[in-house]
């Protein structure tokens, strides 16, 4: 007896942790979308979409998103912020005959930046005091120049990489964004507050 009301409860408990799971991450399954990991890198065989490119002048192209959401249930809970960072596999698409491990490691330093600018996000949401009245208006303007700042670093990468066809240049910008990371790693988690 005590045996099925220990899983009985297990079972309660899996599902009520289940359902608590954000619809943010519920619109990115793993068949299509690659959630970002320290432990797992990008390889040429995660890019599936058919390439837009084939006359070797552009040799990949990538797709990555970091949305983000928030909630409050009632005035007495505080506000729940969900920020992740997903690579879209079926949009990125690379030209084999053309690709290389530093053009691999340029559309790494990418993904890695927009994961910077999720735990930045995730830093500022942090930071800021929320209220029923103005959570959702904080949140825009937190989100908006967040992703203008995520912009500017991204083409400013393109610029000094010359898209990453400049493989030093490319090395310089892991090293630099691999340290953001680390110095972030506080915001790593999925969700704060």
């Amino acid at each position: 007896m005590k045996l099925f009301f220990l899983l009985a409860l297990s079972l309660f408990m899996f599902q009520c942790a289940s359902n608590n799971l954000p619809a943010l991450y519920k619109n990115y399954n793993s068949s299509e979308y690659l959630f970002w990991s320290k432990a797992r890198k990008l390889t040429w065989d995660d890019f599936k979409g058919i390439p837009m490119d084939l006359s070797g002048k552009t040799a990949s192209g990538i797709h990555v998103y970091n949305p983000a959401s928030i909630e409050m249930e009632n005035i007495f809970t505080p506000v729940k912020l969900t920020a992740i960072c997903v690579f879209d596999k079926n949009t990125s698409w690379v030209n084999l005959k053309v690709a290389s491990n530093s053009l691999l490691l340029y559309d790494q330093v990418i993904f890695d930046i927009y994961e910077l600018y999720t735990r930045k996000l995730r830093e500022e949401f942090d930071k800021t005091n929320f209220n029923i009245n103005d959570y959702k208006e904080k949140f825009r303007r937190l989100t908006e120049k967040n992703n203008r700042e995520l912009i500017k670093e991204v083409e400013q990468l393109r610029k000094d990489t010359y898209s990453g066809q400049i493989s030093e240049a490319t090395k310089l910008w892991n090293y630099k964004i691999s340290n953001e990371l680390n110095s972030l790693e506080k915001y790593s988690s999925e969700y704060f507050k």
